[in-house]
């Protein structure tokens, strides 16, 4: 999987997701290193969601894997939480509301 299959993959999700449970809007900050690597960043403010495909120096949450480890994990093959124990998912911010929004996919 490249950069943009990931990119596009995480659109589709995000956009097809219901974050009207989760009582707090937020940025989020992704990004895929590896090979070919990038930033997504996601935003539900005012029950508005936006996904693009750059950099914002601020957001509620920040997330860095590699494209491999995004892979697996949308594949099943890893689960987030073992990730981020592991090491695997490095995450800074509000990790509380990063748990709250993984919950509303599960």
């Amino acid at each position: 999987m490249n950069f943009n299959e990931s990119y596009y993959y995480m659109e589709n999700l995000i956009m097809s997701q219901d974050f009207s449970g989760i009582s707090k809007d937020f940025t989020a900050m992704l990004y895929l290193t590896g090979k070919e690597s990038g930033y997504i960043y996601i935003s539900y403010i005012n029950g508005i969601k936006k996904i693009e495909p750059v950099k914002h120096d601020s957001a509620n949450i920040y997330l860095t894997m590699t494209l491999d480890v995004f892979e697996q994990l949308i594949n099943g093959q890893l689960d987030v939480l073992r990730a981020f124990t592991t090491g695997k998912i490095q995450a800074k911010g509000n990790v509380i509301l990063a748990l709250a929004i993984y919950n509303s996919f599960i």
